[in-house]
């Protein structure tokens, strides 16, 4: 606020006056602004804690049906020095003999012996290398064609078909070796050049496995397509030897994304009953007491789970497969009784949850009009959001009435300050006057009787 002299004049307390005058304006409007900003502020984080909790349980969801954990399945080995495996989800469960007969190998060509080491001069010229049928070229001119520069160049080639460069220095001299980047016979490296002469050190090789008895080659020794679903790692060759390859349910695996799940469904259940309750003991209610939303969503999510389910084959409640409710609807599973319920029928167990109708599917369904993108919960926080803002357009404009008021008040009581002060002005001078006046007649009648 500007500095003013206001009242100075009339000796009125003229700015108290004005602040006075501007309060009582603002007053009503700003307590209905304050009071609706706070309700919509706090039912906003309310409504947000909703919406998360209820994402949470939906993600949670998502990471457990269709071809998530409640399909996991795990790959083993009876000798992981051989091979190891992995499965994808919803591989069929098996076993299968595995024989590990040779590994892929990569293709290694190595120079002759050069004296002098990496610095050696081995002068201008070419060196052509194919990896399989694509091929490239490096060329040394009169300058930069030491050994390691022919090295440097064609580890560095922008049309490098998928070779690596390096030096083995031994009692002989340094050579140059040429590894292929991938193993197979169908990476096989040829060189030639005039500047030194290759031998093979290393013919590229298919790795080479019975499955069941049959032959299955694979230029590497990560094989993918022997038994489907599964992905075999190849880590050492013993021809003779057949070892056993198992696929089935993972169970732990499996429970531990159920216990995940049951557990933010408890903890959002809990949490939203909390919100629409009303303690009449204490009088306290929740942050969204009596919301007919959130009540809506906790008795749907009731309704689902305590249902059945049809076209699940061996089971049709979560009873039948170890996860009960207790007075409160909260959730818990039996370990040994999922355990069972997997080993009875792994399939009816992912169908109960999978199948249309499932849990699953309804879950999904149901928070999809939720939080989904179109959801009530979103429209909701979008509503809260436009109301805050009108809000904020509201304040804005009373700001800008109230500046206009003070002013207003202000050349107001100023022109009252300005008159007041004429006024007070006058009347001085009038009773100065009338003082005089009064003197020189008292003055007059002294002489007259002197």
């Amino acid at each position: 606020m500007a500095i003013t002299s206001a009242g100075v004049g009339s000796g009125l307390d003229i700015e108290s006056l004005i602040t006075k005058l501007v309060t009582a304006d603002r007053t009503a409007p700003q307590t209905r602004i304050t009071t609706r900003k706070s309700e919509l502020s706090s039912e906003l984080s309310a409504v947000g804690t909703v919406k998360s909790l209820l994402s949470s349980v939906q993600s949670k969801l998502s990471a457990l049906v269709d071809d998530g954990a409640l399909s996991s399945v795990k790959a083993s080995s009876s000798d992981e020095t051989l091979f190891t495996a992995s499965a994808a989800s919803g591989t069929a469960s098996g076993s299968y003999d595995v024989e590990v007969v040779a590994l892929a190998k990569a293709s290694k060509k190595i120079s002759s012996a050069i004296s002098g080491g990496a610095d050696a001069v081995l002068g201008a010229g070419d060196v052509n290398i194919s990896v399989g049928s694509k091929s490239f070229k490096v060329t040394l001119g009169s300058t930069d064609n030491t050994l390691a520069n022919l090295r440097d160049a064609i580890n560095a080639a922008t049309d490098n078909t998928g070779v690596t460069a390096s030096l083995i220095t031994e009692s002989g001299g340094t050579h140059l070796l040429l590894t292929a980047n991938e193993t197979g016979a169908a990476s096989e490296i040829t060189v030639s050049s005039s500047l030194m002469s290759f031998t093979s050190k290393q013919p590229g090789s298919d790795a080479h496995l019975k499955v069941e008895g049959y032959d299955v080659y694979s230029a590497s020794n990560t094989v993918t397509d022997a038994v489907e679903g599964v992905t075999l790692n190849l880590l050492a060759a013993k021809e003779g030897t057949t070892n056993s390859l198992s696929v089935a349910t993972d169970s732990s695996s499996i429970q531990t994304a159920l216990n995940s799940f049951i557990g933010v469904y408890n903890t959002t259940m809990s949490t939203l009953r909390s919100m629409v309750s009303y303690d009449a003991t204490t009088k306290t209610a929740g942050a969204l007491n009596g919301d007919s939303l959130v009540r809506g969503a906790i008795q749907q999510l009731r309704s689902i789970i305590g249902g059945t389910v049809s076209g699940a084959g061996s089971f049709s409640n979560l009873a039948d497969i170890g996860i009960t409710a207790d007075a409160s609807g909260k959730l818990s599973l039996s370990s040994s009784d999922f355990t069972s319920a997997l080993t009875k029928d792994a399939a009816s167990v992912q169908k109960l949850f999978n199948v249309s109708g499932g849990y699953g599917k309804q879950l999904d369904s149901m928070l999809d009009t939720l939080v989904g993108t179109d959801g009530s919960m979103v429209s909701r926080v979008d509503s809260l959001n436009s109301q805050l803002k009108t809000l904020a357009n509201e304040q804005d404009s009373l700001d800008a009435r109230m500046t206009a008021a003070e002013a207003r008040y202000r050349k107001q009581y100023t022109a009252l300050d300005t008159m007041l002060a004429k006024m007070n002005t006058t009347s001085s001078f009038l009773t100065q006057q009338l003082t005089a006046i009064a003197n020189l007649n008292n003055s007059s009648g002294s002489s007259s009787s002197g």
